[in-house]
């Protein structure tokens, strides 16, 4: 009979260890939703501004993380591809101008960090004037 109760303590203990195993395993799984939901990026855009000099711009901003990065587009309108022209990390929107037939100019304030930047795009020309940018790295093409 003493093999009976060795058995049934070894049972009791296989019952209470799969019952902690079980709540640990939710408990993980809970941490691993809030991990993946809290890492997610969102997405949004800030302004459209549309054809002149027959182009269309977008600006779209990304928080990932709580890194923001905000990202100039441009496109011909009617088109579904869109090509990063600019790409800083403020929430600020830009002013952009047209200052001539194929040069245009975009305006910023101040912003911490330009990740890249295009000075031509097909036929187009882009100025910059960026009021100052406290971390100035080398400039990259986007």
């Amino acid at each position: 009979m003493p093999w009976f109760r060795t058995v049934g303590r070894l049972a009791r203990g296989l019952a209470w260890f799969a019952k902690i195993a079980a709540m640990l395993a939710m408990l993980g799984l809970v941490a691993a939703v809030m991990l993946w939901w809290s890492r997610g990026c969102s997405s949004e855009s800030l302004a459209k501004i549309s054809s002149f000099s027959g182009l269309d711009f977008e600006v779209n901003t990304t928080d990932c993380w709580h890194n923001t990065e905000t990202g100039v587009f441009v496109s011909r309108p009617g088109q579904r591809g869109k090509t990063l022209l600019l790409l800083y990390d403020s929430l600020e929107v830009p002013t952009i101008t047209s200052v001539g037939e194929r040069t245009i100019q975009i305006a910023l304030g101040d912003v911490d960090q330009v990740f890249c930047r295009e000075d031509k795009w097909q036929d187009l020309t882009i100025k910059y004037d960026i009021r100052s940018i406290r971390y100035p790295r080398d400039r990259r093409q986007c």
